[in-house]
């Protein structure tokens, strides 16, 4: 070591005893008569003062979310697309369903939506759309059971016979009510299923693994998902049929085009993200259809198509240090890069990174590691959203917030706390950014002639359906991704630089896209 290293060693070491004593103190992991703080013992190195490391955060956070890299982004992104489009089995998958509500289907229908943690029968009447997009489909009953434990645990039999006593409940509910049966006295049912199937028509598919603690799928891989609903039913003298399946976000843009002709995309940004595309038939490759009629091709010119939006995004968004460390930690590394960056179950993990580095290099909270920051996942997106609420100059609100969610002995200090805002807003706004960069570039590939030579160019409005917690609750999330949007649209160049792009908020989106499927599998019949 040459004598100017040892002397601007020295130097650090003295700035850094001198700004933050206690987290050069040699203690022990856990301090006597404490199980709620771990002290950190610091590299000297490394230590810097709180206000750098906030600048820093915001730098490389904001940075790219400026219109030229974005755009920069979106074309790369749509070339991605392009090439999942033809040839991945993971991602841009067609379903069955080629045509888009014209608002004038009507009837009540029975819709089923079985999410990760509740079941909901909702029986949902359809009365033609109105003008000015007026809401012309109601949820008249709905019942809503709570998918425990014990529920995730049963076999598949005991599953779908539990599914089957609450449809049963519901209908008896609402023997008042007239709803939509066939010649034969037979109801049909819509179903939105928030797990993975492989979809052999509209209204069935192949049973694949569930996950999220669900035991139904063990003994029934590869069996027909509307088939099993269906005798489960009639073990119970229900007439019932299953004649239409579809996931959250493909009913997200069948609910909105119900209402708005203009809409074409449906998009969810919740614990996870994904999003469907009504998209030409001839830009997917032949052999991503599977067997399916030769009559059905004749009809389909356009397809609702599956993005699974969250697994792209990987070389093309910049990521930090922070993604770098989530996702060299995560089960599935490089699996779903967009997700890990935007969405509820990874912006509180980023925050949780970001602070704990903050205690080991910037002496926040003392260099004492809270034990709500220990454990990965342990921070709810919620907090970040408490916090960017919070405008207030003394940030009080925020001060008690942090003392009581991180079990601080002392009250955070207003800088301390003035820093985790920055964090906050740094990570939800680079979320909307990259959400927005997928997003154009999705709208952008409907605008592509070279796939879509029938495209409309400039036409004045898409219509964008979204759901889901983040999008819908987190403070300003929708706006910030609908004005990058609207930069980038505007910046284009062209002709479609005078179209409007706008995200539309969508409530019970899976029960009433569930029943609009259904009126449409009708109307076809």
């Amino acid at each position: 070591m040459t004598p100017l290293e040892v002397l601007r060693g020295i130097l650090r070491s003295l700035v850094a005893m001198l700004i933050y004593p206690a987290t050069l103190k040699a203690v022990p992991v856990s301090p006597k008569g404490s199980t709620h703080e771990v002290q950190m013992v610091v590299d000297r190195d490394k230590v810097r003062p709180l206000k750098a490391l906030g600048e820093e955060v915001t730098r490389v956070f904001r940075a790219p979310c400026t219109t030229r890299r974005m755009l920069a982004m979106s074309t790369a992104m749509r070339g991605q697309y392009r090439q999942k489009l033809q040839d991945s089995p993971a991602c841009m998958l067609p379903s069955f369903c080629h045509t888009l509500p014209t608002g004038q289907e009507k009837g009540t229908f029975i819709a089923l939506d079985v999410g990760g943690s509740t079941f909901r029968v909702g029986l949902v009447q359809l009365c033609g759309r109105a003008g000015s997009g007026k809401s012309t489909m109601y949820i008249t009953r709905m019942s809503t059971s709570q998918i425990d434990e014990s529920v995730r645990k049963l076999p598949s039999g005991p599953f779908f016979d539990w599914m089957a006593s609450k449809i049963e409940a519901m209908l008896a509910e609402s023997k008042d009510d007239t709803w939509s049966v066939d010649d034969a006295g037979v109801l049909p049912l819509g179903l939105a299923w928030s797990f993975p199937i492989e979809q052999t028509s509209q209204r069935g598919g192949k049973m694949q693994e569930m996950g999220k603690g669900f035991h139904c799928h063990r003994d029934a891989i590869g069996q027909d998902l509307g088939e099993l609903i269906e005798s489960a039913c009639a073990r119970r003298r229900l007439k019932v049929r299953v004649d239409a399946i579809v996931n959250d976000s493909s009913a997200t843009l069948l609910s909105q085009a119900y209402l708005d002709p203009s809409t074409s995309m449906g998009l969810i940004v919740g614990t996870g993200t994904n999003a469907a595309a009504y998209l030409p038939t001839s830009c997917i490759g032949k052999d991503k259809f599977g067997h399916r009629d030769a009559s059905w091709f004749a009809h389909a010119e356009k397809v609702i198509t599956n993005t699974e939006l969250s697994m792209f995004g990987k070389t093309i968004l910049p990521e930090t240090r922070w993604d770098d460390q989530l996702n060299r930690a995560h089960q599935l590394p490089d699996f779903q890069p967009l997700e890990y960056m935007t969405t509820g179950r990874y912006l509180g993990e980023l925050f949780r990174l970001i602070t704990s580095e903050a205690v080991e290099t910037s002496g926040l909270f003392n260099g004492i590691l809270p034990e709500a920051l220990r454990e990965p996942y342990s921070l709810d997106t919620q907090l970040l959203a408490k916090l960017e609420q919070d405008r207030s100059q003394s940030l009080a609100r925020s001060i008690a917030l942090i003392q009581k969610e991180f079990g601080l002995r002392r009250p955070p200090t207003r800088r301390e706390v003035s820093f985790l805002r920055t964090t906050a807003e740094a990570v939800s706004h680079r979320a909307a950014a990259y959400l927005a960069v997928a997003v154009h570039a999705l709208w952008a590939l409907q605008k592509d002639t070279e796939i879509n030579p029938t495209t409309p160019q400039g036409t004045p409005r898409t219509s964008i359906a979204c759901n889901g917690s983040v999008i819908l609750k987190y403070p300003g999330f929708m706006n910030r991704c609908e004005r990058y949007i609207g930069r980038m649209v505007s910046a284009g160049g062209d002709v479609v630089a005078s179209e409007k792009v706008v995200l539309e908020r969508t409530d019970e989106a899976a029960v009433l896209g569930a029943a609009v499927a259904v009126a449409l599998v009708a109307e076809a019949t």
